[in-house]
């Protein structure tokens, strides 16, 4: 079964046309799947190391192909 938060929430990242776009998306993705490489403290200002962190749950979660 899919997470249709997280596939929206890919879906924004995907389409995002700032590096803040990007991180907002991203740092949802990362509280709602309660990873604790993100503090939920809504400092959106993400790490590489965090972005990949999240990029890969997300893709696991979502059940995307890609």
């Amino acid at each position: 079964m899919t997470d249709k938060y997280v596939e929206r929430q890919i879906k924004f990242y995907e389409s995002a046309t700032t590096k803040e776009a990007e991180n907002d998306a991203l740092y949802r993705l990362g509280t709602h799947l309660e990873l604790e490489a993100v503090p939920c403290n809504g400092n959106a200002n993400l790490t590489e190391e965090q972005r990949t962190i999240i990029l890969d749950a997300a893709k696991c979660k979502g059940g995307s192909d890609e």
